[in-house]
């Protein structure tokens, strides 16, 4: 468990997180790298469902990915271009504070001592998602988070089980790289998708034995380039996310966060970077890479 001023210090932190200026390159952490704050997942206006009563701050951002950052990733068929939009949901996990109601139920964050978990996820919304939170107090909520309320949604997913020895990655050792999910761990109402549309990242704390913040990311403008016959709605900058802390398969919480993108210098330079982002697109498809 994190100690009573670690977690009192990253609770005093998150409010800090809409003045710092969103990061080129990804840590994470989200306070860090300057993602907008949604408030505690326990609090009301944010949390959503789940009797797990996981404690954690809240985070969303629209990022284009910037030419030189650890976002600009080579990867055969799959790369992440400059220009892409990326989807970034993440989360700390801290002491709740003011939440506006009492919580019941199951102790808050006594879940995180379990060996495997927690398991950490997101559902990335369209246009036309109906997600809604709770007017009752965790200890159950009654808001929307089903699968089928997404409007297309796209659901990305750690490890379920972590660590284990058929399991590629760990928290501690794998704690500050951008990962790929494991293959399976992405699911798509609209058709299959290969998982290095997404990556994950994550920090481990050694003093609490926990993992301590997290990002989650999707490259939007990759999917549409995978599917270029699809006609529905893809998630994008301006939507709704669910982010999910669950214990394993288990007991869950499900807090509601946007995706608002990062504010641009000019609407000329956005336009250049997306030109630029397309062309290579193009010329690498002409030439067969």
């Amino acid at each position: 468990m994190m100690t009573r001023n670690r977690i009192f210090i990253l609770a005093a932190m998150v409010g800090m997180a809409n003045a710092l200026p969103a990061r080129a390159d990804v840590t994470g952490n989200p306070l860090l790298d300057g993602w907008t704050a949604y408030g505690n997942s326990l609090a009301r206006g944010t949390y959503v469902t789940g009797t797990a009563n996981y404690s954690y701050a809240t985070f969303g951002m629209g990022l284009l990915v910037e030419a030189g950052s650890n976002l600009q990733i080579s990867d055969g068929l799959f790369p992440w271009d400059a220009g892409d939009h990326i989807l970034a949901v993440g989360g700390i996990l801290q002491s709740p504070g003011a939440l506006g109601w009492t919580v019941t139920g199951t102790p808050i964050n006594s879940l995180l001592a379990h060996a495997n978990g927690p398991k950490l996820q997101v559902k990335f919304g369209t246009s036309a998602a109906t997600w809604s939170t709770s007017t009752t107090a965790p200890g159950g909520g009654n808001g929307n988070s089903s699968s089928g309320s997404g409007g297309g949604r796209i659901q990305v997913w750690t490890p379920t089980y972590m660590p284990l020895d058929n399991d590629p990655y760990t928290w501690e050792v794998n704690s500050g790289q951008l990962l790929v999910p494991k293959s399976g761990n992405l699911l798509w109402s609209g058709g299959s998708l290969d998982a290095r549309v997404a990556r994950m990242i994550w920090n481990f704390d050694p003093f609490s034995g926990e993992v301590a913040s997290w990002e989650l990311l999707l490259n939007v403008s990759l999917v549409r380039e995978l599917n270029p016959g699809y006609s529905g709605l893809l998630p994008d900058f301006g939507d709704f996310a669910i982010m999910t802390v669950q214990d394993t398969d288990n007991a869950f919480t499900d807090a509601r966060v946007a995706m608002m993108p990062i504010p641009e210098p000019t609407t000329t330079g956005l336009l250049i970077l997306l030109g630029v982002s397309r062309g290579w697109r193009k010329f690498r498809a002409a030439r067969g890479v």
